[in-house]
């Protein structure tokens, strides 16, 4: 519908600019008239002027339409990346009251994690995720590997909604605290 919605668009586009040329050589070139020629191309004008205001609403609408829609994505994505944050901070908050860090709530929210980010996440998020799922196997009991993998997949993250993070960025010593931080060198 759409293909063929444009193909009209282009031939009624072609079909006015092609009455309007031909309305401004006859009015040039045709009529001797001063009074007639200033008439034919005043009318000229006039279409011009109007298909001119008629073009600027259709491409701000379209525009509007557009960025209503990447906030619509972008709103998407946050909610995605909130179950993200919730599992990380359940896990800490386990981890600290010498729980086991995977509860049912951890769990649950990596799930809704997963989900939506299957349906809003880009490919490359999609990619660096899977690297970081990989990467928890490998530094696992690493505490340093595993805050550096979670970092870098946390600016990816942020990537995603729009920020740009410097490397020196260290995302995951918000969750530490002082004493954690010192003791890690973070």
């Amino acid at each position: 519908m759409n293909m063929t919605k444009s193909i009209f668009i282009n031939i009624w586009l072609f079909i006015l600019i092609l009455i309007l040329v031909s309305l401004s050589v006859w009015g040039i070139f045709y009529i001797d008239d001063l009074e007639l020629k200033i008439s034919v191309l005043g009318i000229v004008a006039l279409i011009v002027a109007a298909f001119t205001s008629v073009m600027t609403v259709n491409i701000n609408n379209k525009k509007t339409r557009e960025r209503e829609y990447e906030l619509h994505i972008l709103k998407e994505k946050q909610k995605v990346c909130e179950h993200f944050y919730n599992a990380i901070f359940e896990i800490f908050k386990n981890v600290k009251n010498n729980r086991d860090g995977l509860s049912k709530k951890t769990i649950e929210e990596m799930s809704l994690f997963k989900k939506g980010l299957m349906n809003w996440g880009s490919e490359e998020l999609i990619e660096k995720y899977i690297e970081y799922e990989d990467n928890l196997e490998i530094y696992k009991g690493n505490t340093s590997g595993i805050l550096n993998n979670a970092d870098d997949f946390l600016r990816e993250m942020r990537k995603e909604l729009g920020f740009k993070d410097s490397k020196s960025l260290k995302l995951m010593t918000l969750i530490l605290s002082a004493e954690a931080r010192t003791e890690l060198g973070q």
